[in-house]
């Protein structure tokens, strides 16, 4: 492969990527603006986020399968003017019902766009190359919605929230012709698409997120969503046709790699909306410096991922995956100091930048720890699940923690919330140790053996 293509094809998984970890930052920031925009109440403001994140996250399946069986580069293509065009719409919204409608569109887009980036890397790449690419990719994972808080916060203020939607349609038709080319074509797969575990992944993980951060009988939401997953489970195991090959999930290291994506998505996530209520509320900054106040974490991060290629070069990708989380662990605790008065740059500046930095060694190798060994036929759909486990994580996360803690004042909320975002940390710690320890073992028993 020659370096211009490999350049190319890089900036096409990169940016496409990068405007989906910003539009779902750029919400975090411009709510409460949009919310007033309509006059919205605040449980219909929260679907300014939940119509996204519910067709985002039961559409990951189908997005990357879709890849797999009819071709990387024309389903790309779709999602990229899916998100595009939706984009506009919620730019030019005039009412609450374009919104929201138009934001669910813009999730299906999203869908369809976010497995098949990774995908792109497997199918293009091999060797030091892909470890290379995954490495970038993993770095965006942090690094995007760093940037879409500030991103976010400096168009809110300047200009409007509507700027923010606006700007993605350039960047997506830049995209679609980069990827017409540049982006060589996939092979296709002569099967069919197994329609009932479609239907039942769907309606299971919509039951799933409606019932975690949703409206109506969420309780009752919550039973039918796990309900249809169990028949999903049981169609993919006895279904000759299945949507997610068995081969993806009888691999220990990859179920546990996603198992970690799902608890650092709960926590990191949580970390994203609720430290700038903090930062507005007890350090009274406005939207544009708490946008500023992550640039010191995003370049730490950026920082900390640039080392993470000579890491697992040398030890591997378990072993930097565990610093990292140890490093996280000190500063979701270090959060727990936040108080009145207290000096910005040792209670908020420093555990960020701890954050950061632990974030920068921990994305990355959980990400090539899910794909490593993943044939190219189920690349769309091994990246969706690595998606879902990143969507579903923090829907869990953040209103499993707001619901525990909302009736505590804002402050002492706060720091329930750190320790149980830190929590969620040590599970993946623990989840990685048994990692490290299982290498160990297979190492020995391989040199005793030899």
């Amino acid at each position: 492969m020659r370096l211009k293509h490999f350049d190319f094809i890089m900036l096409i998984f990169l940016l496409a990527y990068f405007i989906i970890l910003v539009d779902t930052s750029l919400v975090f920031t411009c709510s409460n603006e949009i919310g007033r925009s309509f006059a919205m109440t605040t449980n219909q403001a929260t679907w300014i986020s939940n119509a996204y994140g519910l067709t985002f996250g039961s559409l990951l399946l189908l997005g990357g399968r879709l890849g797999d069986l009819w071709g990387r580069k024309p389903i790309f293509i779709t999602g990229l003017l899916i998100f595009g065009i939706s984009s506009l719409t919620v730019g030019l919204a005039t009412s609450m019902f374009m919104l929201i409608l138009a934001r669910a569109v813009q999730g299906v887009g999203a869908a369809i766009i976010a497995p098949a980036t990774l995908a792109i890397i497997m199918d293009n790449y091999q060797g030091s190359q892909r470890d290379h690419a995954i490495a970038v990719y993993g770095a965006m994972s942090g690094i995007g919605v760093s940037l879409g808080l500030i991103i976010g916060a400096g168009i809110t203020t300047l200009w409007s929230w509507r700027a923010g939607f606006f700007i993605n349609l350039p960047i997506t038709l830049g995209l679609i012709w980069l990827t017409q080319r540049y982006l060589p074509a996939s092979s296709r797969q002569r099967r069919t698409l197994d329609w009932s575990g479609v239907a039942l992944s769907f309606l299971g993980i919509v039951g799933l997120i409606n019932g975690i951060n949703g409206y109506g009988n969420r309780l009752l939401s919550l039973l039918i969503g796990l309900l249809l997953l169990g028949g999903f489970a049981h169609h993919e195991i006895s279904s000759p046709q299945t949507l997610i090959p068995v081969a993806i999930l009888n691999n220990a290291s990859r179920t546990q790699a996603y198992l970690i994506r799902f608890v650092y998505s709960a926590a990191i996530t949580s970390f994203w909306f609720f430290t700038p209520r903090i930062l507005q509320t007890l350090y009274h900054l406005n939207p544009i410096l708490v946008g500023a106040s992550f640039l010191p974490m995003t370049l730490v991060n950026f920082w900390s991922a640039h080392q993470v290629d000579h890491l697992t070069c040398r030890y591997g990708n378990r072993q930097p995956l565990l610093w990292g989380l140890m490093i996280g662990l000190i500063g979701f605790l270090g959060l727990l100091g936040i108080h009145p008065g207290g000096n910005y740059w040792v209670t908020v500046a420093l555990p960020m930048v701890l954050i950061g930095y632990g974030q920068g060694w921990i994305l990355s190798p959980v990400t090539t720890l899910a794909v490593t060994g993943l044939s190219p036929s189920a690349a769309g759909i091994g990246s969706g699940l690595i998606n879902i486990m990143l969507q579903l994580g923090g829907v869990t996360g953040l209103a499993t923690l707001a619901t525990l803690f909302s009736h505590n004042g804002l402050l002492s909320a706060y720091h329930f919330e750190s320790l149980g975002m830190a929590l969620l940390v040590l599970i993946g710690l623990g989840i990685t140790l048994n990692l490290v320890r299982v290498a160990a073992h297979q190492r020995l028993v391989y040199k005793k053996s030899n």
